[in-house]
């Protein structure tokens, strides 16, 4: 794993409270991170990443500049 620091901004999530539950039982284990949103951050950046492997996600450059 990267182990560069990237910028960051903060973006807020909604959730389902099941789904906050399960973070939290995730936290109490210690294998994911040691908060609610470690944890979180640490899905998220692990399925973004096996997405882009995958092909799953991919940039088209369609011409447009940002």
């Amino acid at each position: 794993m990267a182990t560069e620091k990237a910028e960051t901004d903060r973006v807020p999530v909604t959730l389902a409270l099941s789904t906050i539950a399960y973070l939290e039982r995730l936290v109490r284990q210690g294998t994911h991170g040691t908060s609610v949103p470690g944890v979180a951050r640490t899905l998220i950046e692990e399925g973004i990443r096996l997405a882009i492997k995958d092909g799953l996600l991919a940039i088209r450059d369609n011409g447009k500049t940002s």
